[in-house]
């Protein structure tokens, strides 16, 4: 699918039908055809509409000196669609293609922020400006998606304090994964802000430099607090992981001490039992409380023992 934009005379983006007049083309999941008229009407390089609808691509600069244009890739979160019972995020990467008259995004996924963007008084002309709103918009994406793990975390911690299972072990792995999505996807932007500007379609003016300084914040702060929530459900991890191993401990040691308890009079009974004399005549009935008793001295010298030992 392709929409085509451009300016109107109040410097709101409205859509129109035909590319040669749009300033701006977004293009999501595009087919096989929809690629090729691309390449052949605006002389863009193939692997400049390829890469990014690669999942896998990671984020970088490249400029392309035979046809002028330059291309921005970089990872921004979407909703996993397949862990529906649990929030969980992933990452792919959109293409921002900059020309000396068009801008095109280029994506495999539908993503919806750009909506936001759209309702935006932006001029199309100052293609600089419009990539580091975009880039803004999607550090602002991270930080959003952030808080919403972070609330999941809370909610599956909760849980956990109340009984321990393994639907919120899964859920606390699937907000992991997001963040370990998230830290990775964040680390390879980082390094595509660092060569913006090496770009010749992106020139630093004095009117962008609040959009640069409200980028850097902000991809910072998603950086640092990915890096902390990281920290926090590792730690969460190892002391759930350490209250299992003490509860298993717990319970074996309570079954050890069952079965030795239950051991001795087994043993008593299978030695009178060998055709051994009893304490007393065979026809008494206080033999069989006689062993009994023995049986129940055995345990009590084992269990006073045990306790002295500390193993009770």
């Amino acid at each position: 699918m392709i929409q085509a934009y451009k300016n109107d005379d109040n410097l709101n983006i409205c859509e129109v039908s035909d590319w040669h007049e749009s300033q701006w083309l977004n293009v999501v999941q595009p087919s096989r055809e929809e690629i090729e008229t691309l390449t052949r009407t605006f002389n863009i390089p193939l692997d400049f509409i390829e890469d990014p609808l690669d999942s896998e691509e990671s984020g970088r600069t490249e400029y392309d000196s035979d046809s002028g244009h330059s291309l921005i890739i970089i990872d921004f979160p979407i909703v996993n669609d397949s862990k529906r019972k649990v929030m969980s995020f992933t990452t792919t990467p959109i293409g921002i293609i900059l020309s000396k008259n068009q801008i095109i995004t280029i994506c495999s996924e539908k993503y919806d922020f750009l909506e936001y963007l759209k309702q935006q008084p932006l001029n199309l002309k100052f293609r600089s400006q419009f990539a580091i709103k975009l880039l803004l918009d999607i550090a602002t994406q991270y930080n959003r998606n952030l808080r919403l793990l972070n609330k999941s975390r809370i909610r599956t911690e909760r849980s956990l304090k109340r009984g321990i299972t393994n639907k919120h072990l899964y859920d606390l792995m699937e907000i992991e994964k997001s963040l370990l999505y998230f830290f990775a996807a964040l680390n390879t932007n980082s390094l595509v802000f660092k060569n913006l500007f090496k770009l010749p379609a992106i020139k630093r003016f004095e009117e962008d430099q609040e959009l640069l300084e409200d980028l850097h914040v902000e991809h910072k702060q998603s950086l640092d607090t990915t890096e902390l929530y990281i920290s926090i459900l590792e730690s969460i991890t190892s002391s759930y992981t350490s209250l299992l191993s003490n509860e298993m401990n717990t319970i074996m040691k309570t079954l050890t001490l069952f079965t030795v308890f239950l051991t001795l009079p087994t043993l008593v009974f299978s030695f009178f039992g060998m055709n051994v004399q009893l304490p007393i005549s065979t026809d008494s009935p206080v033999s069989w409380l006689m062993i009994i008793g023995i049986s129940l001295i055995l345990i009590c010298v084992t269990g006073i023992f045990l306790w002295r030992k500390n193993k009770i």
